[in-house]
């Protein structure tokens, strides 16, 4: 996956570069920065030494000496907190930027990312997570590599924001909807239960056609269907009918480009749901169309699945940014899209 949020350690992520959160003086003096210096050894510290200092923002690669789950350290100097009105956040994009610049320069093909500054440094979690994925998102809109970047614990996500707050609310009032209709119907006598099937015309293979369907909310509308479609063929059509090129799917899509190749070159694919979620998110569809391309894969977005809500909740509101999803899919406990 281009960019994954995980919650993991440093020492546990494996990618050819890890960043080292460290002061101007590569001093290795806490956190982060203290594991990455005794687990690295005394070969470490000698070649630091040799280059003595660095700036706030600035960055310097190093081998991995005694680190076995990569093979460089990027050290970067991060901001300290004062109170936002010293260019405290320019600094911490420029620590980011100027990590993925070397990796970029070395032609490396991953790197994992602490949460940088946020620690003892004090960087507000929540703007420090924001930063980090602005930056990062950027970086790979021209660029291919693998990026993780490791949370540690749920105060790194922004729950004050307008997006967070009025997601939740959806959430509470859906799933709470949802119990009441579940406990309603749980008190009507088995033999009152009706159960609603939708009714499909027989068609030659291959026509388009139109056919009577019930929707995700239970009411019948008309649609449009191919009915031997495979869910490649959905995409490629979809795509088409966009007028998009395949690199603008597949970065909005949070989704490796070998990847995308082999879903779009296999015509009985069947991807996983985040990924095909994360296709829709990237082509921008509306729900309608989403429901269509998930048909194909065979899934539904429900009303009784968190994960669900805040998928359909983003589209009907216009929100396509799969990293800014991604965060809140993170924050609740679900698995965040891409591959």
């Amino acid at each position: 996956m281009p960019l994954q949020i995980s919650r993991n350690d440093i020492r546990n992520i494996k990618a050819e570069a890890i960043v080292d959160p460290t002061d101007n003086f590569l001093s290795g003096s806490g956190g982060t920065d203290k594991i990455i210096h005794s687990l690295a050894g005394p070969d470490l510290e000698v070649e630091l030494m040799e280059i003595g200092f660095i700036e706030d923002g600035e960055a310097v690669l190093t081998n991995a000496y005694g680190l076995n789950n990569c093979k460089y350290i990027i050290h970067t100097a991060g901001p300290r907190w004062i109170d936002g009105k010293h260019q405290e956040e320019e600094i911490l994009a420029s620590c980011y930027e100027n990590c993925l610049k070397l990796a970029k320069e070395k032609k490396l093909d991953s790197i994992a990312f602490p949460l940088i500054a946020s620690g003892s440094f004090s960087f507000p979690k929540g703007r420090a997570l924001r930063i980090a994925s602005d930056t990062i998102t950027s970086f790979l809109l021209d660029n291919e590599m693998d990026v993780s970047l490791l949370v540690y614990d749920k105060e790194s996500f922004d729950t004050a924001s307008k997006l967070y707050s009025d997601i939740k609310d959806y959430l509470n009032e859906n799933l709470a909807e949802m119990f009441m209709s579940d406990a309603s119907y749980s008190m009507v006598p088995p033999q009152k239960k009706k159960k609603k099937s939708a009714k499909r015309s027989e068609k030659p293979a291959g026509r388009l056609d139109v056919f009577e369907s019930y929707s995700i909310e239970g009411s019948i509308e008309k649609e449009r269907f191919i009915p031997d479609e495979s869910f490649s063929e959905c995409l490629i059509r979809m795509i088409d009918e966009r007028k998009m090129k395949d690199p603008e799917v597949y970065k909005a899509a949070n989704i490796d480009r070998k990847l995308f190749n082999h879903i779009k070159n296999t015509k009985n694919y069947r991807p996983k749901k985040e990924t095909a979620v994360a296709l829709a998110i990237g082509m921008r569809l509306n729900s309608k169309d989403t429901d269509t391309l998930l048909e194909r894969a065979g899934f539904i977005l429900s009303r009784s699945s968190k994960f669900d809500l805040i998928i359909r909740y983003c589209i009907e509101q216009g929100i396509y940014n799969i990293f800014e999803i991604n965060e809140i899919l993170f924050e609740e406990d679900q698995k965040t899209l891409g591959c």
